[in-house]
């Protein structure tokens, strides 16, 4: 018996399938594993930023305070020479000015403090990508120019730390003693190691996750099957409005199963949860697995579909 019938059938099996959810928004491990990175990072991204704000700014004033107690002038205060509210541009320009920094180390450097200012406005933007929402994913195209997580960052942020305080001593800047980085030091040593070891997971987790969508785009192949067509899983005959399966969706859910589809192929090819599908193997399973009667999805009653419309 024939399956695809007219041109109808052809648009639907040329349609390209959309991403669902099998999982309906419980993240799987890798994507945990990577809102905790990048959590961590994140701490690590604020203070490291915060700390080369001050080192700028408290080195700049602690020059300014050197060079006016030699030159004995009691009127030039570090007040003066970086404003509130311009210190950190005041306090850059110097350091240009003096040679401690290029103009193209400044403006890398600005952008690196900048990334503080994008993780605390916009934490929201920071990981929505690792959201498995299909609703949440199409919104993020429409967003080009929201922000983003740098996995650079923090690298970065600590080798700009390290090469202004070399710079400031190759000019003979003179430095502040600080308690800040010892009362963090115990804090930073833990977080390095969590990232540490969820980069190792993270790895491993990645190496999994393509085999298993190797292994799964391979079964959600229907061709060469009687359900293509208007007998396609995705028609809109196999389902009620609400999501529900029809007579039809329940019989081509068991015959899926009988092509030896696993769950997540049948979720994901019938837009079921993970939770539903498996339910579904089991009543399959229960009533004979591969060696039940089948029916022939043709000759069963098409139910009349109400919409959300019509009520």
């Amino acid at each position: 018996m024939r399956n695809d019938i007219g041109p109808a059938a052809e648009i639907h099996e040329g349609r390209k399938r959309r991403y669902t959810d099998p999982l309906r928004g419980a993240l799987p491990e890798l994507e945990r594993c990577l809102i905790r990175h990048r959590a961590l990072q994140m701490i690590l991204i604020i203070y490291h930023a915060e700390e080369l704000k001050r080192d700028v700014i408290n080195g700049v004033a602690a020059q300014a305070y050197l060079r006016a107690a030699i030159a004995g002038d009691d009127a030039a205060t570090p007040a003066e020479v970086v404003k509130e509210g311009t210190k950190l541009k005041r306090a850059f320009a110097h350091l240009v000015q003096d040679g401690v920094l290029t103009a193209d180390e400044r403006r890398n450097m600005v952008a690196l403090i900048e990334k503080r200012n994008s993780i605390a406005h916009h934490l929201d933007q920071v990981t929505a990508d690792l959201s498995t929402d299909p609703f949440i994913l199409d919104w993020l195209t429409l967003m080009p120019d929201r922000q983003s997580h740098d996995y650079e960052a923090l690298d970065q942020l600590r080798v700009a730390r390290r090469l202004l305080s070399d710079r400031m001593i190759a000019k003979h800047y003179v430095g502040e003693i600080s308690m800040r980085s010892l009362f963090f030091d115990a804090t930073e040593r833990a977080l390095s190691a969590d990232i540490k070891a969820l980069n190792r997971r993270i790895c491993k987790l990645v190496r999994q996750r393509r085999d298993a969508i190797a292994t799964l785009n391979d079964e959600l192949s229907v061709a060469g099957s009687p359900l293509t067509g208007l007998f396609d899983p995705g028609w809109p005959d196999n389902r009620y409005d609400r999501g529900r399966l029809t007579p039809r969706g329940v019989e081509t859910c068991y015959q899926l199963f009988d092509m030896g589809k696993s769950a997540m192929a049948v979720a994901h090819l019938m837009d079921l949860s993970l939770a539903s599908a498996r339910k579904r193997e089991r009543m399959w399973q229960d009533l004979g697995g591969d060696q039940r009667k089948k029916r022939v999805i043709a000759e069963i009653p098409k139910v009349r579909i109400r919409y959300r419309m019509e009520e």
